[in-house]
């Protein structure tokens, strides 16, 4: 493209952006040369822009516990569309498999596997194109990570790219703002929240509101006008109940996604329900009963969930398995298969789910428009 600007001088930048696709869109990462040029009269100046493919889009995610031929599998989005047995397209070995989350340049952080791992690592997502061994570039290994088993269990950034982190055994969540994040090594958490139980999922919805999975069996959310110190005590505890006739406490949440509308969906230990946005800004404490339980296969084990491009639900299934919720089946209530089960040969166990980039839809920070 060719434009008449006044003269002076430029700086020229790129975004990355995404073309469309049903479950995982390919992202692209922009390269300048000249990219300061200055504008003389009569004269023309050139900046060319180069586009290169993220290696960690257009895949599904998944964590693999138990087996298997790496901790983190990447499947692409075009062997997904119907159930099948692909491998997968990244068998990534990295140091765990734990909760896991992307940032807005696409690469990977996981939680370590083992006390000998590092708690956090990095994985550049220009390694994650191709299956082998990965090597962290930036760690962070703070004592407040380390001190007891089990220890960080999920990940999730804020809008400003701070990285929140759930660490089972002081029951507590730490933050690293973003400017931290990078920097790694022995870093010091600048923000704690205090809790009853352990934490385990981690959502931030579009107010930056943190909401957390409690051992408790309850659902947490810390208001972000109060986030900006470490805090103790939610602003709101939520109880979930089976429906009637027999009505039990839904046990166990763990995984934690919003949909597009602001629902909120939890794993409850194998029972998927909808927490609806109008009941989200609630306080105190609350019992309810969702109007969307969704159950599967009494030997599936899902942990975490993740929204696809077009509102399908992805889950850890039974062993050797990853699966897809369709839109039209988390419209209501009851005992469901899902549409799409894909059965790998290099899955053990599926456990925590990701996907780069997330939909523009979804209050995440690796979300591209």
């Amino acid at each position: 493209q060719t434009l008449m600007m006044p003269t002076g001088a430029y700086t020229v930048s790129a975004d990355r952006f995404a073309v469309a696709d049903p479950i995982a869109r390919p992202a692209y990462q922009a390269t300048i040369a000249g990219d300061a040029p200055c504008v003389r009269a009569g004269q023309t100046a050139a900046a060319t822009v180069t586009y290169s493919k993220i290696p960690s889009s257009n895949k599904v995610w998944s964590g693999n516990a138990t087996g298997g031929t790496a901790p983190v599998l990447g499947f692409a989005s075009a062997d997904l569309g119907v159930s099948g047995t692909p491998t997968a397209t990244v068998a990534a070995k990295t140091a765990g498999a734990g909760g896991f989350a992307f940032d807005a340049a696409g690469n990977l952080w996981v939680v370590g596997g083992t006390p000998a791992d590092p708690p956090l690592a990095r994985y550049p997502a220009s390694t994650l194109g191709t299956s082998g061994t990965k090597i962290a570039d930036v760690t962070i290994n703070h004592p407040l990570l380390t001190r007891g088993v089990p220890g960080p269990v999920a990940l999730a950034f804020d809008a400003s790219g701070g990285l929140w982190v759930s660490v089972v055994y002081s029951k507590q969540v730490l933050y690293y703002p973003g400017e931290l994040v990078p920097l790694g090594g022995g870093s010091t958490p600048t923000k704690v929240v205090r809790m009853d139980d352990a934490p385990a999922g981690l959502a931030l919805d579009s107010a930056q509101n943190l909401w957390v999975a409690s051992g408790a069996g309850t659902v947490l959310r810390f208001d972000a006008a109060r986030l900006t110190d470490s805090v103790t005590g939610a602003d709101l505890e939520v109880t979930a109940m089976t429906p009637p006739p027999v009505m039990d406490v839904l046990p166990s949440p763990s995984g934690l996604a919003f949909d597009a509308a602001g629902n909120l969906w939890v794993n409850y230990d194998g029972t998927l329900a909808r927490l609806d946005a109008a009941g989200l800004a609630d306080t105190g404490a609350t019992t309810v009963t969702p109007a969307v339980q969704i159950t599967l296969d009494v030997l599936s084990l899902p942990e975490g969930v993740a929204f696809d491009e077009a509102g399908g639900l992805w889950l850890a299934y039974t062993a050797g398995k990853l699966a897809r919720l369709d839109p039209t089946q988390l419209t209501s209530s009851g005992s469901k298969a899902p549409e799409i089960v894909i059965a790998s040969p290099d899955f053990g166990y599926a456990t925590w789910i990701g996907i780069y980039p997330a939909p523009a839809a979804l209050p995440l920070y690796h979300r591209l428009p």
